[in-house]
């Protein structure tokens, strides 16, 4: 499945059947966790742990984790764990669930992220079952509830505020009603010209190569919708960088993000070869949390 594909049909899934998936489907996700664990988050401080029993996570975490104290309940959780909590171990443990992601809508699956770091110590020493790991967000996964999602009013709306698409791409705004009330920023809010704070043109964007990467790009989730990151292109690389570098949930967004991006990349032929920065601060209130040839 190419990046467009994935972006276009990406939704947070936040209702399941109650069936648990077949043992030959949990054991093909296992592996995949194993290998991303074994090839990157031994190095890189973070685990992915699959956390089988959906019931019991539900029932720990119940009126404690999920979107204000409502826990989201599926058959089956992968657990994000890291040993230290910094920047660069979330990033990166960000960056490589996000591919979870994508593997499990190869597979149908649905899937959605829960925060659940101010969840007590304690209660995450249980999920995870290693005192040294602190687990901060869940992706909860199984089979849509495809009967439960249609009852519920349309998650995404739409709106253009430009008269001509076509000459104001800009103005294509996507409102996330069941989180926030915040639309999803336009690509001239998201994407800056050589410094911050100017607006990439869209010709120049289209001259590069690069008007549906950045497009497409806004499809990158974050937390409550927030849109911390913004991306400032410059000649061949671009900064990824966040609002309030101190907060560490802006770098979960940011690894998600990067995810994103260097998938659109390659998929349009670019290398998209990229390395973590973060926390580095900006001149104006931002942080730079990684650079990507472009």
């Amino acid at each position: 499945m190419n990046f467009r594909d994935f972006l276009a049909n990406l939704q947070s899934v936040r209702d399941y059947e109650e069936e648990n998936l077949k043992d030959l489907v949990l054991s093909d996700i296992r592996v995949y966790l194993e290998k991303i664990n074994a090839d990157a988050g031994k190095e890189k401080g973070f685990s992915l742990i699959m956390l089988k029993n959906g019931s019991d996570v539900f029932n720990a975490l119940k009126g404690v984790g999920g979107y204000s104290g409502v826990m989201i309940k599926s058959p089956h959780y992968i657990g994000l764990a890291v040993t230290k909590e910094n920047f660069e171990d979330e990033f990166f443990g960000a960056y490589h669930m996000q591919s979870v992601v994508k593997k499990l809508q190869e597979m149908y699956l649905g899937s959605c992220w829960i925060d659940i770091r101010d969840v007590s110590g304690d209660i995450k020493a249980k999920l995870s079952g290693d005192s040294e790991l602190r687990i901060n967000y869940l992706l909860a996964f199984g089979i849509p509830d495809e009967k439960a999602i249609k009852n519920k009013k349309p998650r995404t709306s739409v709106t253009n505020e430009a008269s001509e698409y076509r000459q104001n791409p800009y103005g294509i705004k996507y409102a996330d009603a069941e989180i926030t009330d915040r639309a999803r920023l336009a690509l001239g809010e998201i994407v800056y010209l050589h410094e911050w704070g100017r607006p990439a043109a869209y010709e120049e964007l289209e001259s590069r190569g690069m008007a549906d990467l950045f497009f497409y790009i806004r499809n990158a989730p974050s937390y409550k919708n927030l849109q911390p990151c913004r991306i400032i292109l410059k000649d061949g690389e671009a900064e990824l960088t966040v609002l309030e570098p101190q907060n560490p949930r802006n770098y979960i967004d940011a690894g998600i993000m990067m995810y994103t991006m260097e998938g659109l990349a390659k998929d349009l032929g670019i290398p998209g070869k990229w390395s973590f920065v973060g926390p580095k601060a900006g001149n104006k209130g931002y942080g730079i949390a990684a650079h990507i040839e472009l």
